[in-house]
């Protein structure tokens, strides 16, 4: 994995929006062999601290660690330990998948053909790699790709926004799986998600957010109902 992280932290993180606090003095440390799902209301949070982690944003105050070091925004070797899965797909319309996955491998200094053929395995791929452009894929499809491009170099920190959104369930469990094995390999993964049913696959912490804060940082509850109970008690019925 690039960079071998063991840790990830953001410490006494707040972002502001003009007036809006999206974050509030927020800290939060992910360990390697790590899946923590982030669950909240709309509008909690979430999203922006997956932003912050991701190296995309920077906070308003406050700062983010790998390993225990400071970590520069723009520092190349600290973004090629980062693998986003986002709202938006960010790849090439035009180009295949093929063609997508290899000009990323580029980007990143790995071998075209063995990204191509890792995701292919890894994703399946294989129906649709060679001769569609991005724009023309479905839902499910284009979000395999959009994960191929996230893992395209082996990143230690995988963060992953609504991955299982409107997916079918053969998608979902591809999702599923690369998430299981990037945890047993010692990854660390970051993913927001309002699916109970996708949290307690994968999940073994839970964080719920409320109003820019964490209300809840816990190990994973028990099965999906559980998952659903600690969502309630702590975003719609206001436990701390």
């Amino acid at each position: 994995m690039a960079a071998g992280l063991r840790s990830v932290k953001v410490e006494r993180v707040t972002k502001l929006f003009g007036a809006v606090r999206a974050l509030v003095a927020e800290t939060l440390e992910v360990g390697a062999g790590e899946v923590v799902a982030v669950m909240g209301a709309n509008g909690a949070g979430k999203s922006t601290l997956l932003s912050i982690l991701s190296l995309t944003m920077r906070p308003t105050r406050g700062r983010v660690l790998f390993d225990g070091e400071k970590v520069r925004f723009g520092d190349p070797d600290a973004r090629k330990a980062v693998g986003l899965l986002s709202h938006q797909p960010l790849v090439y319309p035009e180009m295949t998948c093929k063609e997508n996955i290899a000009f990323f491998a580029r980007l990143y200094g790995v071998d075209p053909a063995g990204a191509v053929e890792r995701a292919s395995s890894r994703l399946g791929l294989d129906d649709f790699i060679d001769d569609r452009p991005a724009r023309v894929l479905s839902r499910g499809q284009l979000q395999r790709l959009s994960l191929a491009r996230a893992l395209v170099a082996d990143p230690s920190l995988l963060l992953l926004d609504e991955p299982a959104a409107g997916l079918d369930g053969g998608s979902v469990r591809r999702i599923r799986e690369v998430l299981a094995g990037h945890r047993e390999r010692g990854g660390i993964a970051v993913m927001v998600t309002h699916e109970p049913e996708v949290a307690a696959a994968v999940a073994t912490r839970a964080v719920m957010m409320r109003d820019g804060r964490i209300a809840v940082d816990s190990p994973a509850p028990d099965g999906v109902e559980g998952w659903r109970g600690a969502y309630f008690e702590a975003v719609e019925g206001g436990g701390a």
